[in-house]
């Protein structure tokens, strides 16, 4: 199991960190389950000390509503992702610094606070930028948690918290750094929509026309 799970996050992190915006112009349902799959994981893993049965159980269902939700509250859908990656940078920060015991319980429930209600606030103000650093924060987060996993078989011991923060945080700008650097190569690739951002509109205007 802690195996399987190893190879989710560091996909599903690789996936978050290099190509999450593009993810939600392009394929905005499965940029939210993934969200919602990696948030019900690291929240089994956080209630049972493992990750199980239950864990992946909470994935699958959090995955549903999230996808869901992303056609319902179609209005709030900004504020949704907002919140729910700012919850899953949290958890995945705390999974990937290993941490462990009465302190890293508080230390999640903090971070799932705050990284909720920041990211629902933030993400109506500055949305790209938010979401390719979030995203970017959040998946280098879940490389690292996998990496324990496939490495140590828990998320405990191996790579200190100093060095897993260091790693996170180098992940973080590679992430960052790809993700601004494709914008304008993704805009080419994406059909019109009236819900493109201004930041995509600007990187645009700005390519080199050949």
């Amino acid at each position: 199991m802690p195996i399987l799970a190893g190879i989710l996050f560091v996909a599903t992190g690789f996936a978050f960190m290099l190509f999450g915006l593009f993810l939600f112009y392009a394929f905005l349902p499965l940029l939210f389950a993934f969200i919602g799959f990696d948030i019900g994981m690291l929240l089994g893993r956080w209630l049972t000390g493992g990750i199980g049965w239950i864990a992946i159980m909470l994935g699958v269902v959090a995955a549903g509503i999230l996808a869901v939700a992303s056609y319902s509250l179609e209005p709030y859908r900004r504020i949704l992702l907002g919140s729910s990656s700012g919850i899953l940078a949290g958890l995945s920060l705390a999974a990937g610094l290993g941490l462990d015991g009465l302190f890293a319980g508080f230390l999640n429930l903090v971070l799932i606070l705050a990284g909720g209600l920041i990211g629902g606030f933030l993400v109506l103000y500055v949305f790209d930028v938010f979401v390719v650093v979030t995203t970017a924060l959040g998946g280098a987060g879940l490389v690292v948690a996998g990496a324990h996993l496939l490495l140590h078989g828990s998320l405990q011991g191996g790579i200190d918290g100093f060095w897993s923060s260091v790693l996170i945080m180098a992940l973080a700008a590679v992430g960052i750094g790809w993700q601004l650097s494709n914008i304008s190569k993704w805009v080419q690739s994406l059909p019109v929509s009236p819900g493109i951002s201004s930041a995509f509109a600007e990187r645009q205007d700005k390519t080199p026309k050949e």
